[in-house]
């Protein structure tokens, strides 16, 4: 039987609250690390070794929501001292887990971590994303496979460059397993993390043949201390390397923050990924592949109704295809069998609305701000709607479900009785 680790990462500036919440998390037998900032937890420890990441949002130096792209598939429970339900809103959009407000009940917050490492174990133990396709039928998206078909064969180092979400990862494991390597370990390392005895390691990994490709994610983000040492080990001719970046190394070049000697080292060829709204004709496929693999996980059939495709296909997408994910499975998770995913259920913002406004939908309601809570603003709209509402168009108009209605309603102590 495979024994998972159960190691939490605290990154939060206030000693009081750091040394509160490690005592708790040691008390329910999980391993505790902390940091005080963004920079101090990168820094000390490899984000990829935890199985979830509690950040407080506003740290020095940098706001939390910034582990969330560093920490890769690890989980981000991001901490806040006032929930609105604007920033909830955007903590969700940018990848979070989920959010907890300030101060916490020990019970909830343990039940809400406790779910969360549970699910992420599933994850690591299933490998859910280890076969996830390079999918899209889009020019742009053509364009990369052939690419990939006529590089992958060959040991020619691949640099794939794209924003945050964009798939980088997705298109290294393609290139890999079309590769002759394939029948070795594809070694991912996060260059925005990496520390010397990591490198040293994966060195050694390297002169024993153990390594099929090397994948640096984010290798514009590596330190000038480390570039010439890894230039060396790109050039081992033993492994295939694979690199990704958010921008463009050969402009860091030219500016004196990137070496030459790596740069050229790792982009024999490169593949620049789209963000996904240059590709929204792909968006119907990629949601149909991301809800059956999430009726698979959550035992129910998951579908979208046509208008909520249609506000899939001309929403922006900033955080691109991690977001579209992200965005459907939490409506997968709210949506009650045989009901079909809603365009409120997404709680996608328009062009002219704020996040609440999308939400809401309803200009008679209560006006919402950026100050008040979620809790607030469900009670309030409730009470103030529930005389002249049913409650499937009190749910309708929040974009839940009846059955979630009525969880939050006994949650909150909120009864048809206060009416």
């Amino acid at each position: 039987m495979t024994t998972l680790s159960k190691r939490i990462l605290v990154v939060e500036d206030e000693a009081i609250i750091r040394g509160s919440l490690t005592k708790l998390l040691e008390r329910h037998d999980y391993e505790v690390s902390d940091a005080v900032s963004v920079k101090a937890a990168i820094t000390k420890f490899n984000l990829n070794e935890f199985d979830l990441i509690i950040s407080d949002l506003r740290l020095p130096g940098g706001s939390g929501a910034e582990l969330i792209s560093l920490a890769g598939a690890v989980p981000v429970l991001i901490m806040t001292s006032y929930a609105s339900l604007r920033s909830a809103v955007d903590i969700m959009r940018q990848g979070a887990v989920d959010y907890i407000s300030k101060p916490f009940d020990h019970e909830e917050l343990m039940q809400s971590i406790n779910r969360i490492i549970g699910d992420h174990q599933q994850r690591k133990l299933a490998n859910i994303n280890d076969d996830q396709p390079l999918l899209g039928n889009s020019p742009e998206i053509l364009h990369i496979i052939q690419t990939i078909r006529k590089s992958a064969p060959t040991a020619a180092p691949i640099l794939i460059l794209g924003a945050s979400g964009v798939g980088k990862q997705v298109i290294a494991k393609t290139i890999h397993n079309a590769g002759v390597s394939s029948d070795k370990p594809l070694i991912t390392i996060n260059c925005a993390t990496i520390d010397e005895d990591q490198l040293k390691k994966t060195y050694r990994l390297a002169e024993e043949g153990s390594i099929g490709s090397l994948f640096l994610s984010n290798i514009g983000e590596l330190p000038m201390i480390f570039q010439k040492t890894m230039c060396n080990l790109v050039k081992d001719k033993s492994l295939r390397c694979l690199a990704s970046a958010k921008t463009d190394l050969k402009e860091r070049c030219e500016q004196g923050e990137f070496c030459e000697d790596l740069y050229f080292a790792i982009s024999v060829v490169t593949i620049k990924v789209p963000a996904l709204r240059e590709h929204s004709s792909d968006i119907p496929q990629l949601t149909d592949y991301f809800l059956d693999r999430f009726s698979v996980e959550l035992g129910i059939q998951v579908a979208i109704s046509p208008e909520g495709m249609s506000a899939l296909i001309q929403y922006d997408w900033p955080g691109n295809v991690r977001e579209l994910k992200n965005a459907l499975y939490q409506a997968s998770i709210l949506a009650d069998p045989e009901t079909l995913i809603s365009e409120a259920m997404l709680g996608l913002a328009s062009e002219d609305h704020t996040d609440t406004q999308a939400l809401t939908n309803n200009s008679s309601v209560i006006p919402v701000t950026a100050d008040l809570s979620l809790e607030d603003y469900f009670t309030n709209f409730v009470l103030d709607n529930q005389a002249h509402m049913s409650e499937t168009a009190l749910a309708k108009k929040l974009g839940i479900s009846r059955k979630s209605l009525w969880q939050r309603r006994s949650k909150l102590g909120i009864s048809r009785s206060k009416i």
